[in-house]
């Protein structure tokens, strides 16, 4: 084999080991995503979903009251099965002060549990906080 073709294989077969090792790097981290910590659900398949009792909104920060800022704040928390809530984190970013605002405001909301065969389980939820000036 000519030293060219050889050179044009070896790049071929490197390619084709760096997409496997990407795709399988990008399923590995999609698992590790979709995993539960141990005794916490998702709602639906006999869960049902905590009812939220008092939640609060959160404050605008000075700082995107002045650059007027709008927009979602994605977060992922688990409520309790006395209805509090824990593990909160940000799934989607909107800006520093406002992601550090919501997870203060959600921090302190309450829920009645969600369920699973009629007793209080830990349900991990996704949940959007909108930040609108009017």
């Amino acid at each position: 084999m000519s030293t060219t073709k050889r050179s044009l294989c070896n790049k071929v077969l490197l390619a084709i080991a760096f997409l496997f090792l990407f795709d399988g790097a990008t399923l590995h981290a999609q698992d590790a995503a979709d995993k539960l910590p141990e005794g916490v659900y998702r709602p639906g398949q006999g869960v049902t979903a905590p009812k939220a009792t008092y939640s609060p909104q959160p404050e605008y920060t000075d700082k995107a009251r002045k650059q007027k800022i709008n927009g979602t704040v994605v977060l992922t928390m688990v409520v309790t099965e006395e209805g509090k809530v824990r593990d909160v984190k940000v799934t989607k970013s909107l800006d520093r002060g406002l992601d550090k605002q919501a997870i203060a405001a959600v921090s302190t909301w309450k829920f009645e549990p969600g369920t699973k065969d009629g007793k209080p389980v830990a349900v991990q939820l996704p949940v959007e906080v909108d930040f609108r000036l009017y």
